[in-house]
């Protein structure tokens, strides 16, 4: 049992919930627990596909990877919109329980049906920081390296492992050119019971500052 939208779009207030199909996943490998597609895109400049994918320690994983006890493999399939002119800069996931993350990264062997491997864009930077911990995956180079944004026609598969006892929706961020667009993605949350608390006693808090 997972906390609902309305109650996780509370503790974010300026955001809106928009979640993904479960339809035509592209296989990564292993049998995840959940899967979804999200659209993130800033009108005629960029867009792109994110796929995500959830996998615990009971399921079987893609290659290269290994959970230890409590943790959760959160992997996301990054698809430039090849219509569109503007690269993404950046992509970036919210921590909101600030579970504790393990490790970041991106897969350089996965190869999913469908997607050339030629046009796989491997992020800059990446990794997380910041109050919420938030995991973020970088595009943009730098002047040595100006060119390492991820293009229309290009994909990337990066990942986060996380402690966690379950999932849920939480806040994410993709941009291009400047322009930020967020949606809902799968995140790691603690125990059903504990997360419920916690989001309760965020949505209280913002209420109280409202008043």
């Amino acid at each position: 049992m997972h906390l609902s939208n309305a109650r996780l779009a509370a503790a974010f207030v300026g955001t809106v919930a928009i979640t993904g199909s479960v339809f035509a996943q592209p296989d990564i490998g292993g049998v995840p627990i959940h899967s979804e597609e999200d659209y993130f895109s800033s009108n005629d400049l960029w867009g792109m596909t994110v796929w995500s994918y959830v996998f615990d320690t009971t399921t079987d994983l893609p290659e290269g990877f290994m959970l230890g006890e409590g943790e959760m493999l959160f992997a996301y399939l990054l698809d430039g919109d090849d219509v569109k002119p503007i690269s993404i800069d950046t992509y970036s996931v919210g921590n909101p329980y600030l579970m504790p993350i393990t490790s970041v990264g991106y897969s350089t062997v996965i190869l999913p049906p469908g997607y050339d491997m030629a046009l796989r864009e491997d992020p800059y930077l990446f990794g997380y920081s910041g109050p919420a911990q938030a995991t973020i995956f970088t595009y943009a180079g730098d002047f040595s390296d100006p060119y390492s944004t991820l293009d229309p026609d290009e994909w990337s598969l990066v990942w986060y492992i996380a402690e966690a006892a379950d999932w849920d929706l939480g806040p994410a961020t993709a941009s291009g050119a400047g322009i930020g667009d967020n949606q809902f993605v799968p995140v790691p949350i603690p125990a059903p019971g504990v997360a419920a608390v916690l989001g309760l006693a965020a949505a209280l808090g913002i209420h109280r500052r409202r008043d």
